[in-house]
């Protein structure tokens, strides 16, 4: 008889032969849910794990299920969101940390950087798999955990996946997810006040009473060298408790300029991972999966194209169909590959046009937010005002490739230091608000298709 113990023994020969971190993506959060004409029904919680079951995994489930119930059967796989309520799961091991009272953790952690959301291949395997080990067991195995990629690659993802799972998992633990340029700001900040002894003190208090610290972007830590001194004093403070850190950076340890010698020795004495350009098949599984997420159906055609198209990191490749989708949406055409080539034509750093001119990214951007021209050049500095002027300071540097100063001019001599912040709000802002890519496309499907 087909029931649930079947698909339980069948997911015990599944961890056995599926390697950890592909159980872990693909099988942690099935469950079964019927039997029917002589088939197992087993729901997974989205389209793409969906997809992903069936067109890598589905004979070695068969087999599964087969040996588990000593005769053939089928399965049928079927989309169900929710947490699985009765099918096994790894339990966490108790670690070995002294509990504080929980803060908020995730007040700072976006919520689309999951793991469930997180697309495996070989360039990302090693970190992937070390991210859900430090999950499981926190302070226990690999500590420090350091990854590192260059811009778009996932380790960001990976480090907010880790918050997540953890605040999940360990409800009793402290953590605190902070990029590193915040970190060395609190500091300054805490140093340079009247009751800088009083503010410091809270400052210590706050980073090192944690049982598990997130730290991105690290290797703005060589700019200061009080920086330094006080994650190097934090680090210790965590590590002695037996808290766990995990830290991302664009470069390993030992690359990292004017990084003092005893920071370096403790970045690498736990694992130090590194996340590689993606290849085609994971460029086609990460687009599959956002065609999925946001519900379109995107011909595969096109999905190949734009996967062979943009190869450097998974933001722009995000990016890319975003921006096809929004191109055609406006354009009121099919979804090909000469609508998204059309769509792509306008990349700054992808094409091998001339970047836009910087009147034209004014004029898409003052179009896309419903404001005059001249607001985005005057002194008003209402939210939508400052939010449009910002994304095109952005483009302007980014995909038009202007200086700071020639930026700062062109929106009415502003000084070179307001547009590098306006700039470096954007990047920031691009890591937890879905929304903002979506404007920045949006900009730059009009700038595109010349509307």
């Amino acid at each position: 008889m087909l029931s649930r113990r079947t698909w339980e023994a069948a997911l015990g020969t599944l961890q056995v032969e599926v390697p950890k971190a592909d159980f872990a993506a693909w099988f942690r959060d099935t469950r079964f849910v019927g039997a029917q004409d002589g088939e197992l029904v087993v729901a997974v919680p989205t389209v793409f794990a969906k997809e992903t079951v069936e067109r890598k995994y589905h004979q070695l489930v068969t087999r599964a299920i087969e040996k588990a119930h000593g005769g053939t059967v089928g399965v049928t796989f079927v989309v169900q969101g929710g947490p699985p309520d009765h099918a096994p799961t790894l339990t966490p091991a108790a670690p070995k940390l002294e509990t504080r009272p929980a803060a908020a953790p995730g007040a700072r952690l976006s919520p689309r950087y999951t793991f469930q959301r997180f697309v495996i291949g070989a360039s990302n395997r090693l970190a992937h798999a070390a991210a859900l080990r430090v999950c499981e067991r926190p302070g226990t195995v690999y500590n420090p955990l350091f990854l590192y990629s260059g811009v778009g690659l996932g380790k960001t993802h990976l480090l907010h996946a880790i918050g997540h799972t953890v605040a999940e998992q360990w409800p009793d633990l402290h953590l605190r997810y902070v990029p590193c340029e915040t970190f060395v700001n609190d500091l300054l900040y805490a140093i340079r006040t009247e009751d800088r002894g009083e503010r410091r003190r809270r400052f210590r208090e706050s980073y090192r009473n944690v049982d598990l610290l997130l730290v991105d972007d690290v290797e703005f830590l060589s700019r200061t060298e009080a920086s330094q001194e006080e994650l190097f004093h934090t680090f210790n403070a965590i590590y002695q408790a037996g808290g766990q850190i995990v830290l991302t950076s664009d470069r390993p340890p030992s690359e990292i300029a004017r990084l003092e010698a005893r920071l370096r020795s403790r970045f690498e004495a736990g694992l130090v991972a590194d996340i590689q350009t993606p290849d085609l098949d994971l460029r086609r599984a990460v687009l599959e999966g956002q065609a999925a997420a946001a519900e379109v159906r995107v011909p595969a055609d096109v999905i190949d194209y734009l996967a062979e198209r943009v190869s450097r990191n998974i933001r722009e490749l995000e990016g890319a169909l975003t921006r096809t989708l929004i191109y055609a949406e406006l354009n009121n055409l099919e979804l090909t590959p000469t609508a998204a080539a059309q769509a792509l034509s306008g990349l700054g750093r992808a094409a091998a046009d001339r970047p836009p001119k910087p009147r034209n990214i004014l004029a898409a951007a003052a179009q896309h937010f419903e404001l005059p021209q001249d607001d985005l050049i005057g002194k008003r500095r209402d939210a939508r005002t400052v939010a449009a002027r910002q994304v095109a300071m952005y483009l302007m540097r980014n995909d038009g490739r202007e200086t700071l100063p020639e930026i700062g001019r062109i929106l009415g001599g502003r000084d070179h230091s307001t547009v590098l912040h306006g700039c470096a709000k954007i990047e920031r802002r691009l890591r937890l608000e879905d929304g903002l890519k979506a404007d920045l496309e949006a900009v730059r499907a009009r700038l595109a298709s010349g509307k």
